[in-house]
Formats: C-alpha cells, structure tokens, sequence
C-alpha cells in the first residue's frame, strides 16, 4: 500500500510514533503551521499548514485520494480528522462527535441526555453569569481547551472572576464551565472503536501536583495499570462502554477521565482522540501496539480482541521543576535500568519557571518495572 496517501494532523513530538507507525505502509503526510514542527522531517511530505484549516487540508485530501486520517493526541486535530473523515466516508467519528468530545459545554449536555454521572456545572459566558454561583470551592475551565490549560479551583468570588476572564482568554469559544470539586482518586481510561464495536485497553492511574500549587491540577505522572481492584474494573468499564455509546463513537482511540469515589464513577471529560504518552505506557505494560490499533480503525478494519493482561508496570513522569529534573538525573544514574525512553526540552536547569499546564512540560520518561516490583519508589520519589 506504499502507493496511498495517508494524513496525520499535527507535527508535535507526540505524533512522531504515529508518523513512523503510517509510513511503513503508506505516503505519509504531515501538517502543522509550525514549519519547525518536531516530526516536519519524519513524513514524506510536509504541509505548513495549520491544523485548523479544514478546508485546505480537505482539498488536499481529495488530490491525493487519501486512504486514511488521523491524529494521536490534539484537540484541534481531532476536529479537523474528524471532519475530512465525514466529508471522504473514512475511518473517524462525525464531526458532530468530534465537537461533542471538544467543547464541554457540549459535552455536559450529552451526559444529561444519557444519564451519565458527572460534575454539576454552570456555563459561564460573561460576568453576569458569575452572579449563578454561590458555593466554593469550583473548578474554572475553559470550555474547549485541554492540557489542564486554565483550569483551576477557585473558593472565592473575588478569585472566580479573576479565573473566569483567564480561563476565557484560552477559551477559542469564549465559554467558561465551573464545575463542582469531584471526590475520589482520578484516573483515565483507555479505549479503542471499530465499526462502534469497543474495546477498552487499560485504566490509568492520573498523579496531579500537590503542595503549593495544587488547586492548578496539573498532571505529573501517568502509571498503566491502574492498581484496583477487579470489582472496581467491572464498575469502571461498564460506566466507560455507556459513555462511548452516549456519544456515538464508531472509530479511533478515546481517553476518558474519571473520579472513582465509593464505588461510583463520575466522568469528568472524554475526548475522541488518543490520550498523550498512552501508546508508550501501553505497549510497555501490555505488549498492544496502540497506534497500530488507531491505524487499523482508521481504515475501517475489523480489530481482534486485545490481550488485557498487563505485563509489566509503565510510569511516564513529567519534569515540571528543578527538582523533577534532578530525581530525573537520579534514575538515570542508580538505576539506568528501569529507563525505556525519554524526552528532554531544555538544557539549563536553572531556567524552571512556573508551569501551569502540560504545555509547560520541560520533558518527560518513561520507568518500567515488573509488577512484583516496587513501583511506589518511582511514584512517591523515595529513591
């Protein structure tokens, strides 16, 4: 098939598995405005065009009869996949899907419809509406943005306003959701669709910052699998397949977030697109070759069911300060052996300012250790 055309849209470094997966089989084309982008000399061709221009990247589509299309982990992205796909009869969810996985205001209203659990919230679009809310602590997020940009909680009115216009300037949409502060340990779950036919691949388990800045959520850790047990498994996925069907997902990978508390779920967003740094922990906790999963989905291929049996445990740590960086440093020294991959963005390590969202990442790697392994070493940083 070396002969067919296949779209990714986006250059970033995580989409860069994803190009080399594609290129084995296919002429692969990547997009992205930035014409530095990181995968700009991984694929066959490259557009510097941006991933938002839907019509232009249509055009081309048509031109060079493309087989396939998609995405590894970019909101932005996944709209525009999901609107060639639609438009070419391809291997992704429709459009309508793919703005309902988006934008949150959306989204909450497909959980109402399909009585799925979720945080209570207020739509927020001018400072009138801030007038709606009378108990703290809440959760202020942009409607249409991920990566944890914006999104912080918030205990007073004076502070909610403060929150509510910043929130609003990452917002493409201008709406602003405060949502209800979720009890229980958070995790994401991880699942891939063929023909609306789902097959759920792991369960995550979600690390957000603590101490001084922890009402910011900023993500710091991901850990496949999730250490639960198989009553809660059994709550979790039946919980997810009703989300998946709610919204009408028939192809590609989702990532849904969770709070588990008491033996009930709560959904807190899905998104139609691979979660970031999951086709690394999968594969190394239980052998699935992820993208290849999406690849094959995205040519409307039947998929096999999949081993869910993990092997080994994948921890992928992000490096947000000096101090991660230094425990990063740490491993690499005492125990180069756990380390299966890694990516650095700086080479200062005084230059660590105040993060705020996954954007600010400085870099991140990978730990793998068996599961009769102490994996608390690496997550409670006790080496």
């Amino acid at each position: 098939m070396k002969n067919k055309h296949f779209f990714i849209i986006g250059g970033g470094d995580l989409q860069a598995d994803l190009v080399l997966h594609a290129k084995k089989d296919f002429i692969t084309h990547v997009f992205d405005y930035n014409e530095n982008c990181f995968c700009k000399d991984l694929a066959d061709y490259f557009h510097p065009i941006s991933i938002a221009d839907k019509e232009k990247i249509l055009e081309l589509a048509i031109k060079f009869n493309i087989v396939g299309i998609a995405t590894a982990a970019t909101e932005l992205g996944n709209l525009t996949v999901c609107y060639i796909g639609e438009k070419l009869n391809l291997g992704t969810n429709s459009y309508e899907c793919a703005k309902n996985t988006t934008d949150k205001s959306l989204m909450k209203k497909v959980f109402e419809r399909n009585n799925i659990n979720h945080a209570k919230y207020f739509i927020l679009k001018d400072e009138k509406d801030l007038e709606q809310i009378a108990n703290f602590p809440v959760v202020v997020k942009p409607s249409d943005r991920s990566a944890g940009r914006g999104v912080v909680k918030v205990f007073d009115k004076e502070n909610l306003k403060k929150y509510f216009y910043k929130a609003k300037d990452f917002s493409y949409n201008k709406i602003v959701l405060a949502e209800e502060v979720l009890k229980g340990r958070q995790f994401s779950v991880e699942a891939i669709s063929s023909h609306g036919k789902h097959q759920i691949i792991a369960i995550t388990e979600e690390y957000l910052r603590e101490g001084e800045f922890a009402n910011d959520f900023l993500e710091t850790q991901h850990l496949i699998p999730a250490r639960i047990t198989h009553h809660e498994k059994k709550i979790i996925q039946n919980e997810i397949i009703k989300v998946l069907n709610a919204f009408k997902i028939n192809f590609g990978a989702s990532h849904i977030e969770i709070k588990l508390h008491n033996n009930i779920v709560k959904i807190i967003e899905i998104a139609s697109r691979m979660g970031g740094w999951r086709d690394v922990l999968v594969y190394h906790s239980y052998g699935i070759d992820y993208l290849q999963l999406l690849i094959q989905s995205s040519l409307k291929q039947e998929l096999k069911k999949i081993n869910t049996k993990a092997e080994n445990f994948c921890l992928v740590k992000m490096i947000f300060t000096k101090e991660d960086y230094l425990f990063y440093k740490k491993i690499k020294s005492l125990y180069p052996e756990f380390l299966i991959k890694e990516k650095i963005h700086f080479n200062n390590i005084e230059n660590f300012d105040y993060s705020s969202s996954l954007m600010d990442s400085k870099g991140y790697y990978y730990i793998k250790m068996k599961l009769n392994e102490d994996i608390n070493v690496f997550l409670l940083n006790k080496i």
